[in-house]
């Protein structure tokens, strides 16, 4: 069901890419999405094992759950941490004082770091109900049951200039990674980046933002106009509508400046890795168009190239899915 490549990675390690041929050998018929899915190929770690894959794959769903999908540095923890108040009652106390990775952890976690727990198992015995799982797997690779028993998805997307900027500070953060921003973009562009790739990784969620299990939303969006998002995301998780004040202490306690002061969503204080770097930052900056004053004007201009070529076989514009930015 599945086929793999090897590939040298932006570190020089050898990585694998992942392509899901499905029982038909023609793709993931299981997806609702019509079209070739020969060119969706996932470039990931070694410890993602044909076993591991086969886990996720398998991984059992219950009615209630919500998975918290999207590419790497995209407002992952942020989703997460409003997902899961507004799924408990707008429970600020459990949040200020629970990790946010016990609360809503991540289904692939120990396929990418060694002293990760048994993520899966972790996920799967999971006693709060409804659970809500993190994940960075593009829809083919996800648990086949989400498409099969229609489990709620929330998809964010964030546009690829600040995506790459981030996960470049991430990864160098961690020792992952020691090339220039320049040569990053490169990387990036060419798929050798965790997760890559990126464009079929947000476009094919963004063609099914309509599903009725699927609640599709840009980081540029929530940073543009939270309370609506909020308001979009209660109807879609069935939950009571917040009043004025709830509305207020929420988005308050989901500015960046408190996401990042709070330890139990910020982890940069947290111990998980034993070799960072000095300067290391999980919430960095938090802006939209932090790119403008990193990324080189050969760097952007890559990246404007490779998205217009991109996108055109969709007809639709960067625009469309992110505004502007």
């Amino acid at each position: 069901m599945y086929s793999s490549r090897l590939i040298e990675s932006a570190s020089g390690a050898q990585k694998f890419q992942l392509q899901c041929k499905g029982l038909n050998g023609l793709g993931p018929e299981w997806v609702p999405l019509q079209q070739d899915w020969s060119n969706r190929w996932c470039t990931l770690t070694e410890r993602f094992t044909e076993e591991f894959v086969k886990r996720i794959h398998d991984f059992k769903t219950r009615s209630s759950d919500v998975f918290v999908v999207t590419f790497i540095k995209s407002g992952t923890t942020w989703m997460q941490e409003l997902a899961w108040l507004l799924l408990n009652q707008i429970d600020l106390n459990g949040a200020r004082n629970s990790d946010l990775l016990q609360r809503s952890p991540f289904l692939e976690e120990s396929g990418l770091h060694p002293v990760a727990l048994d993520s899966i198992a972790t996920c799967d015995k999971i006693q709060s109900n409804p659970r809500l799982i993190k994940s960075h797997l593009p829809a083919q690779l996800l648990p086949q049951e989400i498409w099969t028993q229609d489990r709620k998805v929330i998809y964010v997307a964030r546009n690829p200039r600040d995506v790459v900027v981030s996960t470049f500070h991430y990864f160098t953060g961690l020792k992952i990674s020691n090339c220039s921003l320049d040569d990053f973009v490169d990387y990036f562009i060419a798929d050798k980046v965790v997760f890559t790739t990126y464009w079929t990784h947000v476009i094919d969620f963004y063609r099914m933002r309509n599903e009725e299990n699927v609640f599709f939303v840009t980081y540029e969006e929530m940073k543009r106009d939270l309370e609506n998002v909020v308001r979009r995301l209660s109807r879609f998780l069935g939950c009571q509508q917040l009043s004025d004040s709830e509305m207020e202490k929420l988005v308050n306690h989901l500015s960046f400046k408190n996401m990042k002061g709070s330890n139990f969503v910020n982890y940069t204080a947290l111990q998980e890795y034993t070799n960072l770097n000095d300067n290391f930052q999980f919430m960095r900056r938090g802006i939209v168009g932090s790119y403008k004053d990193e990324l080189s004007s050969d760097s952007q201009n890559k990246i404007n190239k490779w998205t217009e070529s991109f996108l055109q076989e969709y007809g639709i514009a960067e625009s469309d899915i992110f505004g502007h930015l």
